[in-house]
């Protein structure tokens, strides 16, 4: 009897799911939609949605909608894990990710005095897969409380030194900083464990990319929208990839936007990035390019899941981006221009 192989067996299944994805033809249908129901009839009718929407109501809330589809994706993430033999980097980073995202809801909501919301997206399916005290974030109103909800997992130790300040109000934006570089510096020791060498530096490589385009985005806006200053942008940068050391004091000692950008566009990145506007959120495009290409070429089965949790994150965000804005009946062509194709 033929024995399958675990690697190659996982890829074919990834890459028959990615086979179901969303198309041009799709987008351009949604973004002509007249309402959020048409929306939600398009996606029972012509896609791979149908499968878990075809008994949700067509007058279904926004936000139960985006929960119904997270849960979807979140289960098949979780098969390919399972699949893949379950507690590897890209599993771990995978849920670091969602856990990340959860805080990251909670806090604001907590900034803004509206802690009790967060009842209403609270992922349950998610519950059991988190040592994230999620149920009990609603009841939290204060920062002592919030760290009680973490203490058993590696973001009290962060969340602790970043208290609100006397009128209640968090910095997110560092907040969010600290629990990315959090997330990967675990992920890079787990990375380093990896016994075979061209597979652990294939997967250093690509993260080492996504740091990258992630810091080069992040370099651009503040440079060119909030003309921060070489110490409070590196600040705001994760502290992985190429971008570091000698290379980033070269780029940060320039005084204007375009000196900046001229010096990023020699580095790698910088030269993959000709095909891509500059100017607007290149991390996003750049890293669904790169994960796109490395899920039909990569034999890598980490890197093969890594990439569709990526792109089928990229095509979540397309459909309440859609969802959206025809909610506010913004005009098809403007919805159409904020999607990653």
């Amino acid at each position: 009897m033929a024995v399958i192989d675990p690697a190659s067996a996982i890829t074919a299944k990834v890459k028959s799911q990615y086979g179901k994805r969303l198309r041009e033809k799709d987008y351009q249908a949604m973004v002509k939609c007249g309402s959020v129901g048409e929306v939600v009839q398009y996606l029972k009718t012509y896609t791979h949605y149908q499968n878990f929407l075809d008994k949700v109501s067509n007058d279904v809330h926004r936000g139960n909608l985006e929960n119904i589809m997270r849960e979807k994706q979140f289960e098949s993430f979780l098969s390919f894990c399972r699949y893949n033999n379950g507690n590897t980097p890209v599993t771990k980073y995978g849920l670091r990710m969602i856990e990340i995202r959860e805080l990251m809801k909670f806090i604001t909501l907590l900034s803004i005095r509206r802690p009790e919301e967060y009842l209403f997206s609270l992922p349950l399916f998610f519950v059991q897969h988190t040592d994230i005290a999620l149920e009990k974030l609603s009841l939290v109103d204060n920062h002592h409380d919030l760290l009680a909800a973490v203490e058993r997992t590696g973001y009290y130790d962060i969340l602790k030194g970043f208290p609100p300040n006397d009128i209640g109000d968090y910095d997110l934006a560092a907040i969010e900083d600290a629990l990315e570089n959090y997330s990967l510096s675990v992920l890079y020791q787990d990375l380093g464990k990896i016994k075979k060498k061209k597979e652990r530096n294939q997967m250093l490589d690509l993260f080492d990319t996504l740091s990258d385009y992630h810091n080069y985005s992040r370099i651009i806006r503040l440079k060119k929208y909030y003309h921060m200053n070489s110490d409070a942008v590196r600040d705001h940068l994760l502290k992985f990839g190429n971008l570091t050391g000698k290379r980033l004091d070269r780029i940060l000692s320039k005084d204007t936007y375009e000196e900046v950008r001229g010096e990023l566009l020699q580095t790698g990145v910088g030269k993959k990035a000709k095909t891509i506007d500059i100017d607007r959120e290149m991390a996003v495009q750049g890293r669904f390019e790169m994960c796109r290409h490395q899920l039909y070429f990569s034999t890598n089965p980490e890197i093969v899941l890594l990439s569709f949790y990526v792109l089928s994150q990229t095509e979540l965000s397309n459909v309440i981006a859609i969802i959206e804005g025809v909610r506010y009946s913004m005009t098809p062509e403007s919805i159409y221009e904020t999607l990653v194709l």
